[in-house]
């Protein structure tokens, strides 16, 4: 869903009143966000200025009312994430013109579009490391939405208006997704937090390195291998959708040396690569669908991603588990 909450400079000094940062000196709208809408605005108070990012929550996150304390166990870890600055009720959701938002800080760094091996590599060492962290927690997440149920129901909604070949080979892909989340063994793979949204737009990088991890509205409780999988779809593929091997492994190894991988991680993980990729392009087609019915604001090409699913579908990606070591 694209949905942009329009805040005036009214809006936003009224918003900002409610917080102990001090008082607006400039706003502007963010240009990236899809599903909700982001504000930055910088705040000059007694420590000097500092910029902020205002969020209104068009969609409920997938940790629910666990949100806030998760956010909070991730930035209290050391972790390069932005914890709900709370306002002078002590309150981390705010409400901005009748809709839930947070304001937090806004972390250093720029989003990479050619991301080298060394930044894929920081970023699955970060993974990791998310995953220690809230599998060492007590908070607990509901499980991930887009499961193989979800998968058949938005394929059921895109069909009508998508060619009979792309229906062909969505519905060919869910068919071995399904088999694939209906085996014992991939059942008992390891599981806990998942950011599930690890895109290039929701990493910063300045020039000591990973800077910052955005968007935690996706996490939930899934399978860890899962997250790899968005990672090597959006950081390790070329301009066909083919995974490129030698950043593929880089990526694994890094993982690797923080959290294990079983074995069993590393045969399925071909198949949660195809996983991945089917759940972007249908929410993608989900998105583009509302923009052509409803006159929507902005969405992502589905077609990246068809393309990926193809690669995926014709293509096995064999690790050996020695090179991993």
């Amino acid at each position: 869903m694209s949905a942009v909450t329009l805040l005036t400079e009214q809006h936003l000094e009224e918003t900002l009143s409610r917080y102990a940062i001090g008082r607006l000196v400039r706003q502007w709208p963010a240009t990236n966000g899809i599903e909700n809408s982001n504000y930055f605005v910088a705040a000059a108070g007694a420590a000097g200025e500092a910029e902020y990012v205002l969020t209104i929550v068009e969609q409920p996150s997938n940790a629910g009312d666990a949100y806030v304390a998760m956010m909070d166990e991730l930035a209290a870890s050391g972790l390069p994430v932005a914890a709900p600055v709370r306002n002078m009720q002590d309150q981390a959701i705010d409400d901005v013109r009748g809709k839930p938002a947070m304001l937090q800080a806004r972390l250093p760094g720029k989003h990479v579009f050619n991301p080298t091996t060394a930044q894929v590599c920081a970023l699955a060492r970060c993974t990791a490391r998310m995953h220690q962290t809230m599998a060492a927690s007590a908070i607990e997440l509901p499980d991930y939405p887009r499961d193989a149920r979800w998968l058949v129901e938005r394929a059921s909604i895109a069909s009508g208006y998508i060619p009979y070949a792309d229906l062909t080979l969505l519905n060919s892909g869910i068919t071995q997704v399904h088999t694939l989340l209906n085996r014992g063994d991939v059942q008992n793979l390891p599981r806990g937090m998942v950011h599930a949204d690890l895109f290039r737009d929701n990493v910063l990088f300045n020039e000591k390195g990973l800077a910052g991890v955005l968007d935690f509205h996706h996490a939930s409780t899934g399978f860890w291998i899962y997250d790899l999988a968005v990672i090597a779809n959006d950081w390790c593929n070329d301009a066909r959708g083919q995974l490129d091997p030698g950043r593929t492994l880089a990526m694994l190894k890094a993982y690797h040396r923080i959290r294990p991988l079983l074995t069993e991680e590393l045969w399925y993980f071909s198949n949660f690569a195809l996983y991945a990729a089917l759940t972007f392009w249908l929410s993608r087609l989900a998105v583009a669908l509302d923009q052509r019915t409803k006159g929507m604001l902005r969405f992502k090409n589905p077609d990246e991603f068809k393309s990926i699913v193809e690669h995926h579908m014709r293509h096995s990606f064999y690790i050996d588990e020695r090179l991993i070591d």
